[in-house]
Parts: C-alpha cells; structure tokens; sequence
C-alpha cells in the first residue's frame, strides 16, 4: 500500500440530483473512507440548466439532461428517456474521467456500465471499482466485466455470483451515532399530537416502492385510528398521483408529504414517529430499514426479498407483498401495543451495532482498494522473463 493519501474518485450522477440507496452508500462510505486518511472528490450529474437540488461542497458536477418530473416507469417505453439521461451522462462523464484519470489512484462508480466500458476502450490504467445496487442492471456494452472490482450487497450478491461475476459483500450500513432515539422537535413543527401514532416510509415516488399500496393500507387503518398520520418522505415522478390517490381515499389530511428531506435532518424525522413502514415489492437491501433500526423503531414491511432478513422476527412484521388488509392489521398490531414496539426497537437497533455501521465497511472497502493499487503497481513479467514496471 503507498504511504502518500489514497486518492478516490466517486462517480455517482445521482448525488447531487436526489438521494437514494446509491448515493447513500457512496456518500457515507466516502465520509467515512477520509476520516481514515482518504482523499476524496465526487463527480456527479446537475440539470441540463441551473444548479444541482442537493449541491456538495467541492464536487464536480456535470449538466446534462434531467427530467425529473417524468414517470418513466409507469410510461410504456419510459425507460428509454431514463437510459438517454443516463447515456448522456455516462459519455460526459467518461471524458471527463479519462483526463483527469492519473490524479485518482481509485475510481468508484455507482453503477454506469457505460461508463466502465468507455473508461477501458480508452486505455484508463486507473482501478475502477464498480457498485452495484441490485442484479437487474442494463449493461448492452459489456462494461460490467471489465470493473476491476465489483462490489454489492444484500440479495444482490448471490444473484450477481450466479451469473458467473466475482463480487464482494461490502454491507450497508447506518451512522448509528447519527440515527438514534432523540429528542425531536419534528411534531411540534408540523401540528402532530403527542399521542398520534404516525408511520412513516422514506422512499422514492417510484412504482416498485409501491406507495399506492400503503395508501390503500392506511386508509383502511386510519377508518378505525382518526389519531394517526402518515409521514411519506422522498421525491419522484409519481408523488403528484401519489398525492391525489390520498385525496380520493379521504386521508389528504393525514398524510403528510415531505418531499426531499435533507439527510442531517432525517433522524429528526424518525425519532418523532412511532414506526418504519415499508410497502415496496422488491428491495435488494433498504437504507431505509436499518436507518429505521438503528432509531430504534419497529419495521413493518412487505416480504420484499431483503428486508424480512433484516427484521426476522424480533425487529419488525412481514406482511405478503402487495396486500393492503395484511399491510392494515400490520399497523393496528403495532399501533395497538407500545410495549410490542419497544422490544422490536430494541432488537433492531441491537442488530444494527453488531452488523451495519460504517467504519466496518469503509475498513473492508479501503482493503479492497488497497489491493487493487498494489496489482497495478506490481512489475509485469515480459516473455523472456524479465519484469518491468
């Protein structure tokens, strides 16, 4: 391993636009990655016009089309917008790296096969190591087998090693210092009661998040607790339906909608509800549910591959995917019992410090790149026998 900084760059066009598991993991594996020495500068995406939503202190950004407002999957055909964006960014950003490529001793990149394959037509020497969020990734260049590492987590591992890729299992985690019980001034600042019972789901607008089912679900819930809310945090193209779903339920008043929360203020946010719901039809992993662990809330969810291996039995409820009298007699259990909750919170934030905090990762990802910089580093053995550098 070399005694100067190692230098690393992140890629993650996402990190200044919105926030979600990605940008999560890089943005936090990153903090944690310079508080052991790392030298660290992000490149990511803004609008085509105008300043990124969620600027970063020295970040580079590049501007490229952006079309937030568009469902694209709800929209046959939509995904074809979303992969012009990303190709866009994607061609952009491989310039980008490859001029600048010599100053970084490691290149991380969430996702962007293109961009891995770009970077390697054009001779980058530089490791690049690739994240990957979940198994279904578009990859029509081949640019994933070319990453000189690939690394992931949750279900997405196993997927990942049956087709054939090697892949390590660098975990997400939480700052359980950050998400923990606290005081919160967060219901006082939005008229919530004291004694409300309020749920609350921290998720994109996006159709696998499955918030028109939660919606169903807590209106059947509410009919028989008129003190209870619905906290929905995030953004996305399907928060306007989302919106006037709650209207035709009769629960506009009691759904609150937050929008995009900045992250120093979302443990604020699950501290003053009383549980983490998660209606999603498939997660890989869920930043979300050990945020939510680590605050020491109950989790009721939906049996969405990773998140019931997170909860088991002792940590939260899992209800079938997609069936909202299940989702609504989840809510009345735990409405119902303080003391069910307290033991459920408990036992999940137990689980969060023995298995999901940063510096654990960051150790294991700073090891990966360490080898990686002393393969390239390591002389070359030529025909005849004799090395080179």
């Amino acid at each position: 391993m070399k005694s100067s900084p190692l230098r690393v760059l992140f890629v993650n066009r996402m990190a200044c636009l919105e926030r979600g598991g990605g940008e999560t993991f890089d943005l936090e594996i990153s903090r944690h990655l310079a508080t052991a020495g790392a030298q660290v500068l992000f490149l990511s995406g803004a609008p085509l016009f105008g300043p990124p939503p969620m600027p970063m202190a020295g970040a580079r950004v590049l501007h490229t089309p952006w079309l937030r407002w568009f469902p694209w999957d709800k929209v046959k055909g939509g995904w074809r917008v979303r992969k012009l964006e990303f190709d866009w960014f994607e061609w952009r950003a491989a310039r980008w790296v490859a001029k600048h490529a010599a100053e970084f001793d490691v290149i991380q990149v969430c996702e962007l096969p293109n961009l891995v394959y770009w970077l390697k037509k054009r001779g980058v020497k530089t490791p690049v190591v690739m994240r990957l969020t979940a198994p279904n990734y578009y990859d029509p260049r081949g640019g994933v087998p070319l990453a000189d590492a690939l690394i992931a987590s949750g279900t997405s591992i196993q997927k990942l090693r049956d087709l054939g890729l090697e892949v390590a299992d660098i975990p997400n985690a939480v700052d359980a210092d950050l998400f923990r019980p606290q005081p919160s001034d967060f219901r006082k600042k939005h008229g919530i009661g004291a004694g409300e019972f309020v749920a609350l789901y921290v998720a994109r607008f996006q159709a696998f998040k499955n918030h028109q089912m939660l919606l169903e679900a807590f209106a059947r819930f509410a009919k028989d607790r008129p003190a209870s809310r619905l906290v929905l945090a995030g953004s996305g193209p399907l928060r306007e339906r989302t919106e006037q779903q709650a209207r035709e339920l009769g629960i506009a008043d009691k759904v609150l909608f937050l929008g995009e929360v900045p992250f120093q203020e979302l443990p604020g946010v699950y501290a003053a509800t009383d549980v983490k719901v998660i209606s999603s039809d498939y997660e890989s992993f869920c930043f979300a549910a050990i945020e939510a662990m680590s605050t020491a809330l109950p989790v009721l969810t939906t049996d969405c591959a990773w998140v019931p291996r997170l909860v088991a039995e002792d940590a939260g409820i899992v209800v079938p995917v997609g069936d909202a009298e299940a989702f609504a007699a989840g809510l009345k259990k735990l409405a119902d019992n303080p003391a069910l909750r307290q033991r459920m919170g408990a036992a999940g934030r137990q689980q969060v410090l023995e298995r999901h905090t940063w510096p654990t990762s960051a150790e294991k990802l700073m090891a990966l790149y360490g080898r990686l910089v002393e393969k390239r580093l390591m002389p070359v053995a030529t025909p005849q026998g004799n090395a080179h550098a």
